[in-house]
């Protein structure tokens, strides 16, 4: 496993935990986002910081040694004390607002910290090869600016590993969290730069629209290289469809990221949500895009390429946001934006916040994107859409642009539209115009047309896949395997059912196994992207007519729950070993039960069912840390490819983690998918790009669910909407629903749901893993456009978050999961009572 991935992992561990340990010590909700994860140096890593700075100073000691250091802004680190040292509301504002460090704010801030250094010492102990503790020293207030950068303070003037994750604390968002590593402390540091620089040249000779600067700077280092420029043809290979998807993987971080900078610089809620990305010109742009007067940032990009962006926002929105942040009082704020007054302050207020903008596209891309860019906000520009000449260069060149345009809600309103405009040769988007992408299909099927600027993207990758179909299997001994893992996949099914009776008949409380998912998986991919945290896993020989071994890959702490359930563990008792991962021998041996019974359930339904007869036998438990399983080693399982069996599970309605069942794909007589893998997954690729229906929503009754689709929108309007990210309680939903005789669409949450209200609905459903503020953007999105019945449909509702979701415009709350009987019960009270 690569270092970097192996820290990231960590760290990823540290974020769960600190969220964890310091919302308990805080009594409120506390949630960690992670964000960056890169290589700096200090002068870089104080550039990116704003504002006074609370830094405290962690010492490393052990195996590995060095000086490290937790930073946060000075209103998240009185925020985060205040609220420790219950300081009332009003009077917690006010200190913010003065940013008063006061001492019970320090000593309480540094409680927090220890707390932080506490949690990162535990993760890197259990999952680092080398033993290391972090020792939280004494903190000081800094201003990043003025930090010096070759001193030894607060860290060395050496490579640093920057992670950085976004703070939430009751709903509220806060500014960022940052952790500086001395990174050749932990084997992080930057290999060599010489590949790196030639890498670009060979990337930066590909585009035709480069600016003459950026081409003029190449030109010496071509000419010094005879035998370069041959090879070099190799970039024009560029998929556009999967370049596409890197640039709006990129965009969405962008979205995700704006949403914390800006309401972290405005002290509000800012939720940017509906993200859609696409080509556009110059006159579609303000033609059909743009409503209304207005207000472009242009953005000059410098770096590997060259060229300008321009961020644009409605003109009372503009004036909204700058009036926020120099705190104009309501009254007055309404009427300056009613009057589209844009004075000289509140200019330079938006402008602030357009810095943070283009200061975020500058993190994302430098982080994520192939090429180095930097975005640097230049002037602001009043436009009038309707007087724009399409044919000049003002107020931006005629030519082809990709817009990321998204929405914006501030404090709960829903406002206009925002777009970030790239020139589409920028993002290496201009070889295939949008229009063309429908045909693209039927030219390559036909006469293998070229798209201009793309050859080699055309013409290479039509010999490519012929090449891997005709290897693995014939179609008839496909389709024989496909039929065969049908069978397996319903026996496994069977399993499941079996299970979740036995277990709970045997805890005497109510256990659920869901969401069963098969798919083949390496062991590199499991143990490095499918489980994280420390996996107890139960080892089972499969004996009869095949042989091998299988294992039950449960989390350490819900294996835990499951052994102190049969114990009958009183519930504090429990949930303190489960928060100290105390897995005592009595535990291990009532888990150890549980696993014979499930090795019986097997046993039975593969003797019973199976095309041959198979006995699985539990033999042994032992812990395993992820990150630390040698991937050539033995143990736990050889290095191959399985048949993974996972099921979600919960526990009197405590939604715990994935209970994992791992089979040789031998034993199973599924060797074959081995041929298969790539082929499939190719499919499933395009058959997700065609499908608009979640697959949780595509099978069995509700294949007939989603009767509005993406095609024929026009032809039937839907009664009820679900919108979420739970295809599976949106399954359950929506089958009850479709039963009862309403037609349902169902949508995610960064579809365009506007598209779709008011129409002819009766009611919104939001579905959702997690009762957060995305559920919460999405409800505030819906009452704002439409009087409907919203109902939140989710799993750990409390008091607070109840509240809240009936401030944003919720009517009724759904647990999930939930029973069919309670769906129906939900829909009467909401629906039919509302109707008579």
């Amino acid at each position: 496993m690569k270092q970097q991935e192996r820290i990231d992992k960590i760290i990823q561990a540290v974020e769960t935990r600190v969220q964890d340990e310091v919302g308990a010590l805080l009594g409120a909700e506390f949630i960690l986002d992670s964000g960056a994860r890169e290589l700096v140096s200090k002068q870089e890593a104080f550039e990116r910081l704003r504002g006074k700075q609370i830094c405290a100073h962690l010492d490393i000691t052990g195996d590995v040694s060095g000086k490290s250091c937790l930073l946060v802004s000075i209103k998240d680190a009185i925020r985060l004390g205040g609220t420790l040292i219950m300081l009332p509301d009003a009077e917690l504002q006010e200190v913010i607002g003065r940013e008063e460090y006061r001492e019970e704010i320090e000593d309480s801030y540094g409680e927090i910290a220890n707390i932080i250094a506490g949690s990162i010492t535990k993760d890197f102990e259990e999952m680092y090869p080398k033993p290391c503790r972090f020792i939280r020293k004494e903190q000081e207030i800094l201003v990043p600016a003025k930090v010096d950068i070759e001193s030894d303070s607060p860290v060395l003037n050496q490579q640093l590993y920057l992670a950085s994750c976004s703070m939430i604390i009751d709903g509220r968002q806060m500014g960022d969290m940052v952790l500086l590593l001395p990174a050749a402390a932990f084997g992080l540091e930057k290999e060599e730069k010489k590949p790196a620089a030639a890498e670009t040249v060979k990337e930066e000779k590909v585009p035709q629209d480069k600016p003459a600067q950026a081409v003029a700077k190449e030109k010496p280092k071509e000419s010094s290289d005879k035998n370069g420029p041959p090879p070099k043809t190799d970039p024009p290979k560029l998929d556009f469809e999967k370049h596409k998807k890197r640039i709006d993987r990129l965009l969405d971080e962008c979205q995700k990221r704006l949403n914390s900078e800006i309401s972290a610089l405005l002290g509000v809620d800012i939720i940017l949500d509906d993200l859609d990305n696409r080509i556009i010109s110059k006159e579609d742009f303000f033609s059909d895009h743009a409503v209304g007067k207005q207000v472009l940032a242009d953005m000059e990009v410098v770096g590997e390429f060259q060229d300008t962006c321009y961020f644009a926002v409605g003109l009372k929105d503009a004036i909204h946001l700058g009036g926020i942040l120099i705190m104009l009082p309501p009254a007055e704020l309404t009427t300056v934006v009613n009057e589209e007054d844009f004075t000289e302050d509140t200019t330079d207020a938006y402008g602030e916040v357009a810095n943070i903008v283009s200061g975020v596209y500058t993190a994302v891309f430098e982080e994520q994107y192939t090429k180095k860019l930097r975005f640097v906000k230049k002037q602001l520009q009043l436009v009038v859409p309707l007087k724009v000449d399409t044919a000049s260069d003002q107020p931006i060149p005629d030519k082809l642009y990709y817009s990321s345009k998204m929405s914006l809600t501030v404090e709960g309103k829903s406002l206009g539209n925002i777009h970030m405009l790239f020139p589409a040769a920028l993002l290496q988007l201009d070889s295939q115009p949008v229009q063309e992408m429908p045909q693209q299909a039927e030219t390559k099927k036909n006469d293998g047309e070229k798209i201009p600027n793309s050859p080699a993207a055309q013409s290479q990758p039509s010999p490519e896949k012929p090449a891997k179909k005709p290897a693995p299997v014939s179609a008839e001994a496909k389709d024989k395997l496909d039929k065969h893992r049908k069978r397996v996949d319903k026996l496994l099914l069977i399993c499941g059912e079996r299970m979740e009776a036995e277990v709970s008949a045997l805890l005497g409380i109510d256990v659920k196994l869901s969401n069963q998912s098969n798919t083949v998986i390496g062991k590199e991919a499991f143990f490095s992207d499918f489980v994280s945290g420390k996996q107890v896993i139960a080892n089972m020989d499969v004996v009869g007519e095949l042989d091998g071994k299988s294992h039950l890959v449960v989390n350490l702490r819900d294996a835990i729950r499951i052994g102190g359930a049969l114990i009958m563990l009183p519930t504090s008792e429990l949930e303190s070993v489960i928060a100290d991962e105390e897995f005592s021998e009595d535990t291990q041996d009532a888990y150890g039960e549980i696993a014979n019974i499930i090795a019986g359930v097997y046993t039975a339904v593969f003797e019973e069912q199976y095309t041959k007869r198979l006995r699985f036998i539990k033999t042994d438990l032992h812990q395993v840390v992820p990150m630390k399983v040698e991937l050539e080693a033995d143990e736990p399982f050889p290095n191959d490819e399985y048949y993974l069996s996972t099921m979600d599970l919960s526990m009197e309605e405590n939604v715990l983690g994935k209970v994992n069942v791992i089979f040789p794909l031998e034993l199973l007589q599924l060797e074959g998918l081995r041929a298969t893998r790539e082929t499939d997954e190719e499919e499933d690729v395009q058959d997700d790009a065609d499908e608009v229906i979640p697959a949780g929503l595509s099978q069995g009754p509700g294949s007939d669910l989603s009767v509005v689709r993406e095609p024929g929108a026009q032809a039937v309007s839907p009664d009820i909407l679900l919108i979420g990210d739970d295809e599976a309680e949106a399954g359950k939903i929506a089958a009850v629903l479709s039963g009862m005789g309403y037609s349902v669409k169902s949508l995610s949450f960064k579809d365009n749901v506007h598209n779709y209200i008011p129409g002819q609905l009766k009611a919104v459903y939001l579905v959702m893993k997690d009762v957060n503020e995305q559920a919460f953007g999405a409800a505030i999105k819906v009452s704002s456009a439409c009087s409907l019945p919203i109902i939140a449909a989710g799993p750990g509702w409390t008091r607070t978050k109840v509240i809240k979701a009936v401030k944003y415009g919720v009517l009724d709350i759904l647990l999930t999961p939930a029973a069919k009987e309670d769906i129906e019960e939900n829909v009467t009270n909401n629906l039919l009572k509302l109707a008579a």
